[in-house]
């Protein structure tokens, strides 16, 4: 997730004469002047602000820049407009890579036809069959240096009749022989390098970066963690009645240890006032009390442990499932601007501290809690003037705890917050491995060191937390050292007054309470921090939905019956404060009717879709299905009704039958392959034609067609084409397409 120039320079120098030369070759400068910051305006995760036309030629556009000797183009052309195509064939084929080698990847049966091809290579059954375009095939060089070319046309002579596609192919020759249609006049060659001048408004460093900014830096809160965040928590975890159980067993359990002790003091004090016969007697009955306080106070500590690891794991369940609803059901605004490695993090790191690091802290804060209460009552109890020294004591440690603590919950936040990048590069760079590969050793040294620059960043927090938490324990045990000196110090002077039991009685809990007091403040800072986990966990849990899925009685079971659609005023954007996308658009289509809808590459023909589905809500006007205004149906109910084959398939590591079928409502049996994870087992041709039958299977009223053949020959297309005729014949079909015999 980078701008639009710093994925186009992706590492290389800035150079303003070449980069504005690569952007008119490859026909991006119209569409810069589109975006809010020009080429300074980030493009989203995954390329979620642009069109499937804009990041074809982006990538073109990257590969130009580096400037190679060897292209290799894997169908650049297939997401954009015959006059684009044109345009990049031109200008950038013929005119910015004359002197390069080229292999290209293509379905159009133009650039096939065109005498400008020296060779083509068909790929049938797995095999290379070679065809030589005969003229061409000894030329040195496609275009001579530095010279435009002036009103070619083709004839019979300038291809090889045996090699050459049917005579179908060759009628559309836009490409090569100019036309009063052609968006460039028959002499052209002062348009192959556009002068630097005319773009110089779309790519300058001057104009607010802020205002290209897609993805916003991720929010972090700030002072004491809110009482909301504990009391959801505790929600959660089973409710209050869950908290007023663990302070039953607690009390329990160390009534029950401070028994035994008492008893136990009690014993051995015995042993200088009773013969030592006496006290053999009689230690079968201390023996069988003390044994029995202290199985009690086991099984308390049991069923303690038992009670509040039980509801942590109840806590942790339920914030995962409650954060899994919400984002399932967040709108698609949300994904844009949050990057896939912050969700990561939530998953992860989040909910790690959830699952792990709450319970241990809660169980051990809270039993150290009642073993320092119940030792500080026993100590006073022995002695009764300790008290005065306990409110000092307790204040210094509570203003250093609390000192300690909001640094500590800052540096956690810092923390969590910095490795959502380090996740976001490390899958991004999964994602587009091959692309980081292609372009050498160069960029892989350079994704490298971005990792390592991010893992540096989020170790300097991790650093400063450690260098907090040895602060503080070097004061806390400084603390306690000073008291126990103290303490020492007095039952020095109180030796005569005190009974040898009652002396190690007082020691033995001082060394107790000192500890304690340490892992108290250890523990709450240590909670604190830990809290940071569900206060991020519910940001995710409090995201604003989508409107309602369905909504009873809006619309009969079999809707839509018809498949009439009125789009009437219509205005779209993709964020609240972007620039429309659609601006008032008017049309009704009847029911049955095949409408194509064509424009240039990025003129807003996939934002119809979007706003049809309801995948963002209309920024003005209304579209009615049968009459019904879709913003008054759930949205599952409308996009059930409507079946699309999307540009960019999405295929689930999953049997085909749950792809085709996934309610199993449809298909009784099928054997398939095993698509892989993302469909990597299936070209992105296979994966349409997979939409395809799936859209065939649900024979919906509506059917959206979002450049479904872009990336299938032109044979299987006309076949498909002929299917779609046959079986959607009753069907309202929409046919977003670049290819006009698509549509025609």
């Amino acid at each position: 997730n980078m701008t639009i120039r710093e994925n186009i320079l992706f590492g290389h120098p800035y150079d303003r004469v070449k980069y504005n030369n690569v952007l008119a070759a490859c026909a991006l400068s119209k569409d810069l002047t589109l975006f809010p910051a020009g080429d300074r305006t980030e493009i989203g995760q995954k390329g979620v602000n642009l069109s499937g036309g804009q990041k074809a030629r982006i990538s073109l556009a990257r590969a130009c820049y580096s400037d190679a000797d060897i292209f290799i183009l894997d169908s650049p052309l297939s997401a954009v407009d015959a006059i684009v195509q044109n345009e990049i064939f031109t200008k950038c084929f013929l005119g910015l890579l004359r002197h390069k080698t080229i292999v290209l990847v293509t379905h159009s049966p133009e650039i096939i036809a065109s005498k400008f091809i020296d060779r083509i290579v068909e790929v049938k059954d797995g095999k290379l069959v070679q065809k030589v375009v005969a003229k061409n095939a000894n030329h040195p060089i496609l275009v001579a240096p530095l010279a435009g070319r002036k009103g070619y046309t083709v004839t019979d002579e300038d291809v090889d009749l045996e090699s050459s596609p049917p005579s179908s192919f060759t009628d559309n020759v836009s490409l090569i022989t100019p036309t009063s249609t052609t968006p460039f006049p028959v002499n052209f060659e002062t348009q192959l390098f556009t002068p630097v001048v005319e773009f110089s408004g779309q790519t300058f460093d001057e104009k607010p970066v802020a205002s290209g900014r897609l993805v916003l830096d991720e929010e972090r809160s700030k002072g004491r963690v809110s009482a909301k965040v504990f009391e959801g928590y505790m929600q959660a975890a089973g409710g209050w009645w869950v908290f007023a159980s663990w302070m039953v067993y607690l009390s329990i359990w160390q009534s029950l240890t401070v028994a035994g002790d008492m008893w136990l003091s009690r014993w051995s004090g015995t042993a200088a006032v009773v013969s030592d016969a006496t006290f053999l007697d009689q230690s079968g009955f201390y023996m069988a009390i003390y044994a029995s306080l202290s199985v009690g106070a086991v099984a308390m500590t049991v069923f303690r442990t038992l009670s509040i690891y039980a509801s942590g794991i109840r806590a942790s369940r339920t914030l995962f499932n409650q954060m899994t609803t919400s984002l399932l059901r967040a709108p698609m605004s949300f994904f844009d601007t949050n990057p896939l490695g912050r969700v990561l993090n939530r998953y992860s790191n989040d909910m790690n501290t959830v699952d792990m690091g709450l319970p241990f802290g809660l169980s051990g804060l809270t039993a150290t809690a009642f073993i320092t209460l119940f030792s500080l009552g026993t100590m006073i109890y022995v002695i009764q003037y300790m008290g005065l020294l306990l409110l000092p004591l307790l204040y210094a440690y509570a203003a250093i705890g609390r000192f300690y603590v909001q640094p500590a919950r800052e540096m956690e936040r810092v923390n969590k917050t910095t490795k959502s990048p380090l996740l976001n590069l490390i899958s991004e760079s999964i994602e587009g491995v091959l692309v980081i590969r292609a372009f050498g050793d160069k960029q892989l040294r350079r994704f490298q060191r971005q990792h390592y620059r991010n893992v540096d960043t989020n170790n300097e927090a991790a650093f400063a937390s450690q260098v907090l938490s040895m602060w503080f324990s070097l004061r806390m045990q400084l603390t306690s050292a000073f008291v126990l000196l103290v303490v020492a110090s007095s039952l020095v002077v109180l030796r005569d007054y005190l009974s040898a039991g009652l002396i190690g009685l007082a020691l033995n809990y001082v060394f107790t309470v000192l500890g304690n007091f340490e892992w108290i403040v250890t523990q709450w800072s240590q909670m604190e921090t830990a809290m940071v986990g569900p206060e991020r966990v519910s940001e995710y849990c409090s995201i604003e939905p989508e409107p309602p899925r369905v909504i009873s009685g809006a619309v009969a079971k079999d809707w839509p019956t018809n498949g009439d659609i009125a789009f009437t005023n219509l205005s779209f954007r993709y964020k609240e404060n972007d620039p429309l996308v659609l601006k008032d658009v008017n049309v009704h289509i009847q029911s049955g009717e095949k409408v194509g809808i064509v424009g240039r590459t990025g003129a807003g023909k996939s934002s119809l879709t979007m706003a049809l589905f309801r995948i963002n809500e209309l920024a003005g006007g209304s579209i009615k299905i049968d009459g019904v205004d879709i913003s008054r149906v759930g949205v599952k109910t409308l996009r059930s009704s409507i079946a699309i084959i999307p540009q960019t398939p999405v295929l689930f590591k999953d049997p085909q039958r749950n792809y085709l079928d996934p309610f199993r409502e449809l298909v009784s049996r099928l054997v398939g392959v095993l698509a892989q994870e993302n469909g990597e087992n299936f070209s992105v041709g296979e994966r349409q034609m997979l939409c395809m039958a799936r859209a065939l299977l649900r024979q919906a009223r509506i059917v959206v067609m979002d450049e479904a053949t872009a990336a299938i020959d032109h044979e299987t297309d006309q076949n498909l084409q002929r299917v779609i005729r046959t079986e959607f014949a009753s069907s309202t079909v929409l046919t977003i397409a670049h290819r006009l015999d698509t549509v025609l």
